[in-house]
């Protein structure tokens, strides 16, 4: 509603330069994520913790995190001023929704090989791309030594601009905003959601396979990836 009724006309008519409305847009994004992550914090719903946070004040990052909890995602673009991700092209659609996503110029996950041109430019400006390689939340009854499946999103776009990954491994405990059990449903206690951001995984040995045999290559990223987010799971 914000976007819609006051920032968007205001952008429109203030700004002519549409990489310049962008880089606002996402800024209010970041501003608005960090007030609600404030409050929250405040009223002893969530407590927060970041490791290595030093770490995130890089530009030009790739970002991939597991995706423990629904706030998790507010959360961590609340610590990254000029975040761009991949939504759902149905919120792109959405009339509560469309201005933010339209106005941060986030891409759609309809784009296919138009969204590699679009996060990459992104990434040349400096914008840290987040996304959660798990399209979903990770399942609370998840089998001991599997790892749950991961989309080649993240893959794709760090060995289409030979750009290292950033793993951020999130815990939440105890778990509250899973898939399948409703928000009303609170712990006895507040949930802790702790951010570790791990090393750069770097993808400089997998380029030439990537220009030879690009799945392979990506599939070999996201196994290096799921073995830092999901320890001890897997092979």
């Amino acid at each position: 509603m914000l976007f819609r009724f006051g920032i968007t006309p205001w952008l429109n008519l203030a700004e002519k330069d549409a990489l310049k409305r962008v880089r606002i847009s996402r800024f209010v994004v970041w501003r608005w994520f960090g007030i609600f992550v404030s409050i929250i914090r405040s009223l002893g719903l969530v407590r927060v913790e970041v490791k290595n946070p030093e770490r995130l004040e890089r530009k030009g990052l790739i970002i991939a995190a597991n995706h423990p909890s629904l706030i998790d995602v507010v959360c961590l673009i609340s610590r990254i001023p000029q975040a761009t991700t991949i939504v759902k092209a149905s919120l792109a659609k959405n009339w509560f929704t469309a201005p933010p996503v339209r106005a941060a110029g986030y891409a759609t996950n309809d784009l296919g090989p138009e969204a590699l041109e679009q996060l990459e430019a992104d990434l040349r400006r400096g914008a840290a791309f987040v996304v959660f390689p798990e399209g979903t939340r990770t399942p609370v009854d998840l089998p001991n030594g599997e790892t749950p499946r991961m989309h080649r999103g993240a893959a794709a776009v760090a060995l289409h601009t030979a750009t290292p990954v950033t793993p951020v491994r999130i815990t939440a405990e105890p778990r509250w905003l899973t898939k399948d059990r409703g928000w009303w449903h609170m712990p006895d206690e507040p949930m802790t959601l702790t951010f570790e951001v791990l090393e750069d995984l770097p993808v400089d040995d997998l380029l030439p396979l990537y220009n030879e045999r690009p799945s392979l290559a990506a599939r070999r990223l996201n196994k290096r990836l799921a073995a830092v987010l999901f320890p001890g799971k897997g092979s």
